[in-house]
């Protein structure tokens, strides 16, 4: 047995057992479960990690506080494709490797995309609610294909959200400097520029990274700016919203209404939860990748990846990737 020893901090299992066993197994490393919940403290973040060489990890934050006595952790297996609880910096420099895994929750996240647009629209809850109170009388709604989609950027999941919309045949918008237009046309969707998608779009669809760049990009301008009626739909991340601004736009007819599977403050408090309290905004707990075949699928990469980094291999998908050249690893 390798003298390597691992954790999982990510709590779902199949059938009683984590879908990273098989390949942890079988490359002789010791692992164990040490799930904290998606609010595990950093003080249990830094206690776990000492003597630890391997983490698939979930939401804990990453930070020179938290690694502080993690001396022999070799890599950080992110089960998922944000890593903005990820001090990228102080990993490079401890030569710990930072690794996601990207594209196989790109089903899962565009399906939950447009499960909120549909609910949105056609007034969904709106009606559950109704008849559950004895009632039988909801808003009207629209038809998708009669509507046009906007995305705010259009990477894997991007590009599975204009899939779906093709075939709702809606006519779909995109703003993304960093995808060639060509590229789009050949999607089916039409590369346009931020004031334009936020003219002519029924409804934004946010599938950007978090980032110092983008953090609050829908603010009180983008929101005013926004088509009035049009629905906002967050699959990404919360810190993307102003969401004081969005309150805002939302109380006062604005926009028509939101879907919202991430919010600023999880689980939500203070305005996060008065958002969610909203009879206009649909929430879901963070949930967009909780499907069985996206988390095996993410699991099981991870867990490659860990393995590639113990046994002296570069992992497939590598978030600081000049931390390989200080590990001689290319």
């Amino acid at each position: 047995m390798s003298e390597d020893r691992c954790i999982i901090t990510v709590g779902l299992d199949i059938g009683g057992r984590q879908p990273a066993a098989d390949i942890l197994d079988a490359a002789g490393l010791t692992w164990s479960h040490k799930y904290g919940g998606p609010h595990w403290a950093d003080e249990a973040t830094r206690e776990a990690l000492q003597g630890v060489s391997a983490v698939l990890a979930g939401s804990e934050n990453f930070s020179a506080h938290t690694l502080k006595d993690a001396t022999q952790l070799r890599v950080i297996a992110r089960n998922g494709v944000g890593y903005d609880k990820v001090d990228l910096g102080v990993c490079t420099e401890r030569g710990i490797v930072v690794t996601y895994t990207p594209g196989v929750m790109a089903d899962a996240v565009a399906d939950l995309t447009f499960a909120l647009l549909l609910a949105a629209v056609r007034r969904i809850p709106a009606g559950d609610r109704t008849i559950k109170a004895g009632g039988y009388d909801v808003a009207i709604g629209e038809d998708l294909p009669s509507m046009t989609l906007g995305l705010l950027g259009c990477g894997r999941i991007g590009a599975e959200t204009v899939r779906r919309a093709k075939g709702f045949r809606m006519r779909v918008l995109v703003h993304d400097p960093y995808v060639d237009a060509a590229a789009l046309r050949e999607l089916g969707a039409e590369a346009v520029d931020r004031a334009t998608l936020l003219a002519e779009a029924d409804a934004i669809s946010l599938h950007v990274p978090m980032s110092a760049e983008n953090a609050n990009v829908v603010n009180a301008e983008f929101l005013g700016a926004m088509k009035r009626g049009s629905y906002l739909i967050n699959t990404a991340r919360g810190g993307l919203v102003d969401e004081p601004a969005l309150l805002e736009a939302l109380r006062s007819g604005r926009i028509a209404g939101a879907g919202l599977d991430c919010q600023a403050t999880e689980p939500p408090v203070g305005v996060s939860a008065q958002l969610c309290a909203l009879d206009n905004v649909i929430a879901s707990p963070h949930s967009g990748s909780l499907t069985i075949t996206a988390r095996v699928r993410m699991a099981q990469m991870a867990a490659r990846s860990m393995v590639d980094v113990l046994q002296g291999r570069i992992p497939e998908q590598v978030v600081n990737r000049e931390v390989l050249k200080k590990l001689r690893l290319q």
